[in-house]
């Protein structure tokens, strides 16, 4: 006669790192009203460097300052994301609890992709065509080094403060090789102290460009800030579907993601692998 399995705990789990949210300010706003529509805000940029003027100011005849018009502006659409699971037992009240539980360990990567690609029309993200591209690397990639300190030099003159740098999640390997990473608490860091956001995504370059298999598309962005919303999921008699006695359970979240002052993209060569 066969036995019946023993039920065990699961294994341990260790989060996810040096994703998004590592590198994010990430907010859990306490007015969910934001989420009908998505948020804006008035980043501080600048524009470096700065002009000067060696004329004294009681000179009649120096030069006119010329100074940006307005305030810039940036909009940040919203995200909604959900999961969950079926179950065939109304006495299995834990699967809500494990519906929530599952959007917190799908959230992060889910938002790293549509936040790259684009998919299902997200705005903004790092893959738009309108993405400016560094070094002429859409032409010829560069090195790896080379592609990171660009980015880095970028971010210093568009933004002033320390941004973000985005990298498909398999590159990490490549740019620890090169010592391009170091550690700072929960975050992996570029040599100029920029946080990489090591993203689960296709890796695609503005336009969708796909790169080539020795080809990688990094980015680079101002200080990136992600808001979230309460994880709302129905009351168990909402879930239960009487006809067929199964639970539907579903967790859905509402996200906003955006960064200030600019977005750039570089195409780099990944050392040792064969063109």
């Amino acid at each position: 006669m066969t036995q019946p399995f023993v039920y065990v705990d699961a294994p341990a789990a260790t989060p996810y790192r040096y994703g998004l949210f590592s590198a994010a300010a990430v907010v859990d706003p306490a007015d969910q009203r934001e989420f009908q529509a998505g948020v804006e805000w008035e980043p501080q940029c600048v524009d470096a460097p700065a002009p000067t003027n060696t004329a004294a100011a009681s000179d009649l005849d120096r030069e006119a300052m010329e100074l940006p018009d307005g305030v810039p502006l940036v909009q940040s659409h919203v995200i909604r994301l959900y999961t969950g699971l079926t179950g065939r037992s109304a006495a299995r009240p834990d699967l809500l609890e494990r519906a929530r539980r599952a959007i917190g360990l799908v959230e992060q990567q889910s938002l790293e992709h549509y936040v790259w690609t684009g998919e299902a029309d997200t705005t903004p993200h790092l893959a738009a065509a309108s993405t400016l591209v560094l070094g002429d690397s859409d032409a010829a990639p560069v090195a790896l080094e080379s592609g990171v300190g660009l980015l880095e030099s970028h971010i210093a003159k568009q933004a002033g403060v320390l941004g973000v740098l985005w990298a498909p999640r398999w590159t990490a390997g490549w740019l620890v090789s090169k010592s391009l990473t170091r550690l700072e608490g929960p975050r992996l860091v570029a040599p100029l102290g920029n946080p990489f956001a090591f993203a689960q995504t296709t890796g695609v370059g503005p336009g969708n460009a796909a790169p080539d298999e020795d080809e990688a598309w990094l980015y680079g962005t101002g200080p990136v800030m992600v808001r979230r919303s309460a994880v709302f999921l129905p009351r168990l008699p909402e879930a239960l579907n009487r006809t067929s006695n199964e639970v539907f359970a579903v967790a859905e979240r509402f996200y906003t993601v955006g960064w200030s002052c600019t977005v750039a993209a570089v195409k780099v060569k990944l050392p040792g692998v064969p063109a």
